[in-house]
């Protein structure tokens, strides 16, 4: 028997769909949480606050709407007896008539949410006026036949939004058009579910994903396990998701390094337990510490990890050494805990080097200012401060 696959054979329709009856996606991946299920105005107003519409605008008010790249819709309100046809002329003729005769009928805009963000804004001026959008902020349009133009959008029409599943996921998370980190480990946790819903075990729920997005290097694996992580943060320690969306691959950072995930008590993703929670409860204080450190607090407190780089260069090694980690917890300093590593007695030792190197390096331009009151007080300081060191070092 020929097994069923996703692209097995199928067109599907495409037709022309007025703006009017297009409905942006409330449960885009690319939305924050506590936008999920919003109303179309909130969500037209975080696509325009947050997903640069502009530089979509200026080419739609100039060229209109290129055929060339149709949105991807799933139908709403549609008559319980209506019939999906297999021939592809068929359906569409019908999906065209029904548009017509059905004045409740929708499409929800599942793929190509900016560019009707976009599209709407540009042809209603109510919308841009609800925003308080001022007219030198965004594009206008001067020619009325772009107007009409962007008034219907080539639509290619799913039945439901699970047959656009493996299309979205090869297109954006091992595609050319990638979506951003968060989006992606949001995307995938939802499949993973779906699967799950179904019955199926963990395991095989996150094979199944990564079969239909052809992931052959486990990186399903370890977005599904930073998006748990950060699930944990926000539901166990009450962490500001919010903060975390927009440097998200930092998580996956992180947990490349063992110290770090020691640090959390979590294991690598090939050996992780999908189906319990990935942060135990005894290291949930190191996850608030260790997301506070990366991520910041908001204007509450600051990230000290303000070069990705260090996170590996810093971190990690901090977080191997004991006196290192103990100095980092205790002060907040990230440069002064590196320097800790190896221990208080090489620390010592490297600030001693860096003092003598500074100390010989100010020697060379010192006979210009022979008697100098200033540096002679600095000069005074320093070796009280020599004298102080050495007594201690005696005792």
């Amino acid at each position: 028997m020929e097994k069923y696959f996703a692209g097995k054979g199928r067109k599907r329709p495409q037709i022309n769909i007025p703006l009017s009856i297009l409905e942006l996606d409330n449960k885009n991946p690319r939305l924050a949480e506590e936008h999920q299920g919003g109303a179309q105005f909130d969500i037209l107003k975080v696509l325009y606050d947050e997903f640069d519409l502009d530089e979509i605008a200026y080419s739609m008010a100039e060229n209109g709407y290129f055929d060339e790249e149709p949105v991807i819709v799933i139908p709403k309100n549609f008559p319980k007896n209506f019939s999906w046809d297999n021939n592809i002329e068929t359906l569409e003729k019908k999906l065209e008539e029904l548009i017509v005769s059905n004045k409740k009928v929708r499409f929800v805009v599942i793929e190509g949410n900016r560019r009707i963000a976009s599209a709407g804004l540009l042809v209603h001026k109510g919308l841009k006026d609800k925003l308080k959008i001022s007219a030198d902020d965004f594009p206008k349009i001067t020619n009325e036949a772009v107007k009409d133009d962007l008034g219907i959008i080539p639509s290619i029409v799913y039945k439901d939004r699970k047959d656009i599943s493996p299309y979205l996921g090869v297109r954006h998370i091992a595609g050319v058009l990638k979506w951003e980190a968060y989006a992606k480990a949001r995307y995938i946790a939802s499949r993973i579910e779906d699967e799950l819903r179904k019955g199926k075990s963990i395991k095989n729920s996150i094979q199944e994903v990564q079969r239909k997005v052809a992931d052959r290097s486990d990186s399903i694996k370890m977005q599904y396990m930073a998006y748990k992580i950060s699930e944990q943060a926000r539901d166990d320690i009450d962490f500001d998701v919010d903060i975390i969306i927009n440097r998200f691959s930092l998580i996956s950072v992180a947990l490349k390094y063992p110290s770090i995930r020691d640090f959390i008590g979590v294991v690598s993703y090939k050996e992780a337990k999908f189906d319990k929670p990935l942060v135990p409860k005894n290291k949930l204080n190191n996850l608030d510490t260790l997301f506070t450190w990366i991520f910041g607090k908001g204007k509450e407190k600051l990230s000290i990890l303000t070069d990705s780089r260090k996170i590996q260069s810093h971190l990690s090694y901090i977080l191997a050494d004991k006196e290192a980690t103990e100095h980092l917890l205790k002060y907040g300093n990230l440069e002064e805990a590196y320097e800790m590593g190896g221990g208080e007695r090489e620390f010592i030792k490297k600030k001693i080097n860096i003092a003598k190197r500074a100390v010989a390096n100010a020697l060379q331009y010192s006979y210009k200012y022979n008697k100098d009151e200033e540096i002679m007080v600095l000069l005074k300081e320093l070796i009280g401060a020599i004298k102080e060191l050495e007594k201690v070092l005696l005792k």
